[in-house]
């Protein structure tokens, strides 16, 4: 199965790309959930949410946001820790997960996010991951592809 990514270079696109591709039957799985704004967004659509981040604060400000949401879960974690944050996917989405939305930050390392993207369209097999990284789509742009 091929995984459908959607890369975005801006929140206001990101959000978008989720508002109009998520589907209300979707599990997602958000990584880098920050304070909750586009978490908020998915929760409103998809049937469940897993939102993870590695800053405690923003996780605290997240779980704030969402408070009167059911289908959510917001926990800390290190998304480079892939098991972990697996166990949390078998626990709260029976291992299922079918939209992985990634933004580490729009101009986090784009190898870093690239490698996230493969790592998790792996370890889930989801029909779609949407990404948030300028800086990875303007390395896209500059390459050419030699026949």
């Amino acid at each position: 199965m091929v995984v459908r990514v959607i890369l975005t270079s801006d929140v206001k696109r990101y959000r978008k790309a989720a508002r109009a591709l998520i589907k209300g039957k979707d599990r997602v799985l958000e990584i880098g959930c920050a304070s909750g704004k586009t978490t908020k967004i998915v929760a409103e659509i998809a049937e469940k949410v897993v939102a993870v981040d590695k800053s405690a604060l923003e996780v605290s400000r997240a779980r704030e946001r969402l408070k009167d949401f059911t289908n959510v879960v917001i926990e800390v974690r290190d998304a480079t820790e892939v098991n972990e944050v697996k166990k949390l996917i078998n626990d709260h989405l029976n291992g299922r997960v079918d939209v992985v939305m990634i933004d580490l930050g729009g101009v986090a390392d784009p190898g870093e996010v690239l490698s996230l993207t493969r790592r998790y369209s792996f370890a889930f097999k989801p029909k779609l991951c949407i990404v948030k990284n300028r800086l990875l789509i303007d390395f896209i742009k500059s390459c050419e592809i030699y026949q």
